[in-house]
């Protein structure tokens, strides 16, 4: 079974391996559920998920409103998350 220490500021490291087997990256946000005196949490891609999400050709030289940039951004960050979910 694998485990971590807290330090005394209540922060830990997750080991490599779940790190890997969940693809959680270096600017990831988790978010944690309590139940039953346990604990889940789910990952959720940083800002770096989103590197190119624009800069597939068929929008080169075109202008996008804040609203299609928003949308465009969204879905990339869907796709992300369906990649490392399943």
């Amino acid at each position: 079974m694998l485990h971590s220490t807290i330090t005394s500021k209540g922060q830990t490291t997750i080991p490599g391996e779940i790190r890997k087997a969940l693809g959680i990256k270096s600017g990831d946000t988790l978010t944690y559920k309590i139940e039953k005196g346990h604990v889940t949490f789910r990952v959720h891609p940083g800002l770096m998920a989103l590197k190119g999400v624009l800069a597939d050709g068929k929008f080169k030289n075109k202008s996008l409103s804040f609203a299609q940039i928003r949308k465009k951004a969204a879905e990339a960050a869907r796709r992300e998350w369906e990649k490392r979910n399943g």
